[in-house]
Order: structure tokens, then C-alpha cells, then sequence
């Protein structure tokens, strides 16, 4: 099979610097960005959701984003523009579910003011053979565990194992 190497211009994947807060109705956490697109702010909300839905299923699923069913941000500044300096807090809410599909209501702010908000439709499947559990589920519980302490140093080295 042909490998497809895709380079975003960033040392990792993961756009949530930390979880702070999650049960099973929400999850919260932290992003710093460095002259960031918009477009990584909308990355991070989408994987603090798959992150909450991976938690609530216990991580025996296999998540992923369905469809951003609506989005909005300062009509000021475009999708690409390097807009995204310093601390955000990032936060979901589980607006409703299915066993299959989870909506969520989304948000990135500063302070108190909403930079980027959507709703954002995830959904889960078993895994098989083109999401191996016995890869993914350890995995997926190791970075959120990650997350959860903020272990930068150990987030880098689950990145790395996963690569491999």
C-alpha cells in the first residue's frame, strides 16, 4: 500500500495542551497556540470531542468526526489566518446521543470572549481491520491519560510508539 505523508508544520498532532475537566456530560481543556490558523482552533475542538466521546464509550470504540453541522468566528478573520495567539480554553458539551452518534456544541474562548463555536456530529464504530483495537484503544487511553496530567513529555513519547 502506497503511504501518503501529510505535514501540517507542527511537531505533533495533538491540538489539546491539556484536559481539565470532563464527566459525562462535558469535557474542558487547554490549547496554547503560537500565530495559529483558525482552522487549527476548529482541529481542537474536533478532537476534544472525539476525545469525550472516546471516554464515555470507555474507549471502545472507534471515534471519529461525522460532519461540523454549523460553525462561526469573528467575521474579522478567515479560516487561514495566522490569528491564534496564547491561552484558550476549550470546551464541549454532549447536546445528545444515539449508541452510534453524539452531538456536541463546541466552543474556544479567551477570557470570556467566544473565539470559535460549532456543533460538532461525531460517531463511533466497532473497530476491525482498518482500526486495529489492540493499537488504538491503548493508545487513546494513553494520550488522554496524557492530557488529563499534562505530561508533555509523555505525550510525546505515545506520539512516538504510535508512529512506529
Amino acid at each position: 500500500m502506497e503511504r501518503i505523508n501529510i505535514s501540517t508544520g507542527l511537531d505533533g498532532f495533538v491540538l489539546v495542551d491539556k484536559i481539565t475537566g470532563v464527566e459525562d456530560s462535558y469535557i474542558k481543556g487547554v490549547k496554547n497556540f503560537k500565530n495559529a490558523p483558525v482552522c487549527f482552533g476548529l482541529e481542537s475542538l474536533a478532537q476534544l470531542g472525539a476525545f469525550h466521546v472516546r471516554y464515555i464509550n470507555s474507549f471502545k470504540r472507534h471515534a471519529f468526526l461525522l460532519k461540523i453541522d454549523s460553525f462561526s468566528a469573528p467575521s474579522n478573520i478567515s479560516l487561514i489566518d495566522n490569528s491564534l495567539n496564547g491561552d484558550y480554553l476549550l470546551s464541549g458539551t454532549l447536546d445528545s446521543r444515539s449508541k452510534t452518534a453524539f452531538s456536541y456544541n463546541l466552543e474556544v474562548k479567551t477570557g470570556d470572549k467566544i473565539q470559535i463555536k460549532g456543533k460538532f456530529i461525531f460517531a463511533t464504530i466497532e473497530f476491525g481491520s482498518l482500526f486495529k483495537k489492540e493499537i488504538l484503544e491503548n493508545h487513546y487511553r494513553m494520550v488522554f491519560s496524557c492530557l488529563q496530567s499534562g505530561s508533555k513529555e509523555l505525550k510525546e513519547k505515545v506520539a512516538d510508539n504510535f508512529n512506529k
